[in-house]
């Protein structure tokens, strides 16, 4: 019996890990479509230099330097496709804006989502004021 209690506390300690890898790989994934829809490059991390010099940075955050005294925006993602994305301040600039856009999509469907549940929660009252 203690050996079956074991083995499901491990069995549940995977799932939630790989359940957090998931969402996290799926995050990564939405955030990088935003990045070359606003004209952000991929650069591809070709050589081991380049690979090891990707594994210094901070990972999966857009961050800011200055290059030839113009603004740069470059995103790291080593665990995915081993890569950076760069791109120039108009480029930021639309990656802010779809960024925006995206994240009031997400709240829309959020709350159609919860109207929808809480229509059929309440039935033909409609709410729990009768409206």
């Amino acid at each position: 019996m203690l050996r079956k209690l074991k083995v499901f506390f491990v069995l549940i300690l995977v799932v939630s890990i790989v359940g957090c890898a998931a969402i996290q790989s799926n995050k990564t994934q939405e955030q990088e479509q935003l990045l070359s829809a606003a004209g952000f490059a991929m650069v591809p991390a070709t050589t081991q230099a380049e690979r090891e010099n990707l594994n210094t940075l901070t990972p999966h955050k857009v961050l800011f330097s200055v290059k030839d005294n113009k603004p740069l925006y470059w995103y790291a993602d080593p665990t995915g496709c081993s890569c950076v994305y760069t791109g120039d301040q108009a480029a930021y600039q639309r990656y802010e804006k779809l960024l925006t856009e995206s994240q009031i999509a997400n709240e829309v469907e959020d709350a159609a989502i919860s109207n929808e549940a809480s229509g059929d929660m309440w039935g033909w009252m409609g709410s729990p004021w009768g409206w």
